[in-house]
């Protein structure tokens, strides 16, 4: 608005890919699908009640949630009534998130506003198919289809389709991981963002 003749790019932080690998696994149900996402930000948060729906369609498979925050209570209080959510408070990043991420089998990022949201370049990197909610800029972060699928605020059934939909398709779960880590190493790695920066300085300097 007030320098619309000043050039401008978009410039994602960079993620360190050395830091995702198979370690070991946490005790956890199978199926399931895991969330990290903090409970600081109610406009966030809240997306996560469009699970009661999902995890009374969908009672074999275990959610579990890693965060916490102001309005961690106001989520567990309702999804707690489910067998089927399980919330497990904070991990140690990276060590906790990537025994987490090696343990899982779908990560999902359920959320009412986002950035780019870290934590899905994260899961592809451990070879996670991923299912995004699509605010912000989440719809970066993935390749639609290819990687991951998007879901639109307050849609619990295409939460519950796609959930079904990778759980019945193990070669598509597979496929999307493989897919998902060379994405995110291409377009985001420490390596490809200086290459990026360097670009832009040159572009406009």
């Amino acid at each position: 608005k007030h320098y619309s003749e000043k050039p401008s790019e978009t410039f994602h932080q960079g993620i360190n890919q050395d830091l995702w690998f198979e370690d070991e696994k946490m005790e956890l149900k199978h199926p399931c699908v895991g969330i990290i996402q903090d409970a600081t930000i109610w406009g966030k948060t809240k997306e996560m009640l469009v699970l009661k729906k999902v995890l009374q369609e969908l009672p074999n498979v275990t959610f579990y949630w890693i965060g916490d925050g102001p309005y961690r209570e106001k989520i567990t209080s309702e999804l707690g009534k489910y067998k089927n959510f399980k919330w497990l408070g904070r991990l140690d990043h990276p060590k906790g998130v990537r025994k987490f991420l090696s343990t899982i089998d779908i990560y999902g990022l359920v959320t009412g506003f986002d950035t780019l949201g870290m934590t899905t370049q994260e899961a592809q990197l451990m070879e996670k198919p991923v299912i995004v909610s699509k605010t912000g800029g989440t719809s970066e972060a993935l390749i639609e289809n290819k990687t991951g699928f998007l879901i639109e605020l307050g849609d619990y059934k295409e939460w519950i389709d796609r959930i079904n939909f990778l759980l019945n398709d193990e070669k598509k779960c597979k496929s999307m991981g493989q897919l998902g880590k060379k994405f995110v190493i291409e377009q985001f790695s420490w390596n490809k963002k200086t290459s990026d920066f360097i670009n832009i300085c040159q572009k406009y300097l």
